[in-house]
């Protein structure tokens, strides 16, 4: 249980994100802090996403524009069940998350249900106060050997990170920094600036499935509480 008390300790300093949400953000009951995971949801489509959790009165959602929640606490390794709804549908919500861990749920188009959910969970590692961590979650199979080059340069940005989904990347803070998508050897879309990287702090890209191909959207990593 250490880990995860030092995890959470460390989160601590991390920016809040509390104005994501349209209503208080103890969406779901949590346990003793060392029985906690988090959990996020992204929004690949451009119109709104809400999730209401089962039984509850309040809800999330991500509208005008807003792609990636911030954390919110949730009991480890006990199901989280809600509904999530888009564009007049709605899909049952049923995760678990690993007490101590990061989970990310990618929402999706489909074309039969209108939804369709990823979800991509990260243990949680303390990281370097030195260094900004900045990790690659993927969750577009159409882009084939997905690699984040350097602005300019043939440099794969994550090519000392582990394998696996998510790849994070200890880097030395910058003032800013321009990253470009690769699939398949060939660069996709513009290159994206990802700003500022500050020391002990983290950052995630994602890359996401779209109608004009697969996209990167960037988000500092916080809490919601």
């Amino acid at each position: 249980m250490k880990r995860i008390f030092n995890g959470v300790g460390a989160l601590a300093g991390l920016a809040l994100s509390a104005s994501a949400f349209s209503g208080p953000i103890a969406l779901y009951p949590t346990g003793p802090s060392q029985d906690s995971a988090y959990l996020r949801f992204v929004n690949a489509a451009d119109t709104s996403l809400e999730l209401t959790p089962e039984g509850a009165k309040t809800s999330l959602k991500l509208e005008n524009g807003q792609a990636v929640s911030g954390f919110i606490p949730v009991s480890g390794g006990r199901p989280i069940r809600g509904t999530l709804s888009r564009d007049g549908k709605s899909v049952p919500l049923d995760v678990k998350v690993n007490a101590g861990d990061f989970a990310t749920v990618f929402v999706l188009a489909d074309a039969r249900q209108g939804i369709r959910q990823v979800l991509v969970s990260e243990a949680f590692d303390i990281p370097n106060q030195l260094k900004a961590s900045l990790a690659l979650f993927d969750a577009d199979s159409g882009c084939s050997d997905a690699r984040i080059n350097l602005a300019g340069r043939d440099v794969d940005l994550f090519q000392k990170a582990p394998p696996g989904n998510p790849r994070r990347q200890e880097l030395n803070p910058r003032a800013s920094l321009a990253v470009q998508l690769v699939c398949a050897g060939s660069p996709e879309g513009s290159p994206v600036e990802l700003g500022a990287l500050e020391a002990n702090k983290r950052y995630s890209l994602l890359l996401l499935p779209s109608s004009t191909g697969p996209r990167l959207i960037t988000a500092t990593d916080s809490l919601s509480n």
